[in-house]
């Protein structure tokens, strides 16, 4: 069996990065067992989660990874853990028990196969140490879509929390074991479409910089252009991937996706004026 190297999902968050990978699962791609509702297998979520805390760095504060990045000292160990996990039988978590049992590590992988996780737009240095041949997909989304998409995502989460603690104030506050694991804040730069637009045109801006020096290694693909014409974009992935999908099977995905969710800032006047004051930051990301 030839091994074949990974196709990783990078991006910012809320930017398409799940709807790709299930498209992408429905064409045969392998994005490991035990995936979450946003499609991450958590194996190689808390692989670069890991990596993140040696950073003391979070999805929403990424900045420290580049200190690692650069401590010669620190970085080839971490990647030679990276590459030992992934090389022994912790990747029965990531491959499931027939596949393990196939493979015995995930470097012997020798069907279409990858992960999609948006800290991996920060970590990715590391990945291409572990495995030199991996292709990277970017999908990138307008700045004030992915900017309001966190914006209610944290107000709902905020909600909930203090909805849960009213109701069980006594519990927690009388609880020896206390502070409770969950609190409040859930990701507070994000809270305000400012904070949101920062930080998605930091990780543009990075995916942007990686896909650029892989040349062929990387392909870009925007978010919009997708749903408005879905079948060319998605013959031009499939073929990167290595896929073989025919085109009845490739009509149908496309048949899926909504052109109505593209540019949806442009539906609320308060958004578009708020892309109108940012207009410059957005043209430096392509928008």
């Amino acid at each position: 069996m030839t091994p074949r190297p990974p196709i990783l999902l990078i991006g910012m968050h809320r930017s398409g990065t799940s709807m790709l990978t299930r498209t992408l699962q429905g064409f045969g791609l392998w994005m490991g067992r035990g995936t979450t509702r946003n499609e991450e297998c958590r194996f190689t979520n808390r692989l670069n989660y890991w990596v993140f805390g040696q950073a003391s760095a979070t999805w929403e504060r990424p900045e420290g990874i580049d200190a690692l990045l650069a401590d010669d000292e620190v970085r080839p160990w971490v990647v030679d853990y990276l590459a030992g996990v992934t090389d022994g039988p912790a990747a029965a978590r990531y491959l499931g028990l027939q596949r393990f049992l196939r493979y015995r590590s995930m470097h012997r992988i020798a069907e279409p196969w990858g992960f999609k996780d948006p800290r991996t737009t920060y970590t990715l240095p590391l990945w291409r140490a572990v495995f030199p041949d991996l292709r990277v997909l970017h999908i990138t989304r307008h700045g004030v879509d992915v900017a309001e998409s966190l914006r209610v995502r944290r107000e709902r989460a905020v909600a909930a929390s203090i909805h849960r603690y009213r109701r069980r104030r006594r519990s927690y506050v009388n609880n020896p074991l206390a502070p409770k694991r969950g609190g409040f804040g859930h990701s507070p730069s994000v809270g305000t479409l400012e904070g949101g637009l920062d930080l998605w045109a930091a990780y543009t801006a990075r995916a942007r910089a990686h896909v650029a020096e892989m040349g062929e290694q990387a392909l870009e693909l925007r978010y919009e252009d997708l749903l408005a014409d879905p079948e060319p974009g998605l013959r031009r992935i499939v073929d990167f991937c290595g896929l073989e999908v025919g085109d009845a099977a490739l009509r149908e995905q496309a048949a899926r996706f909504d052109p109505s969710r593209a540019f949806a800032h442009r539906g609320d006047p308060a958004l578009a004026s708020f892309a109108d004051g940012h207009a410059a930051a957005l043209a430096e990301q392509g928008y």
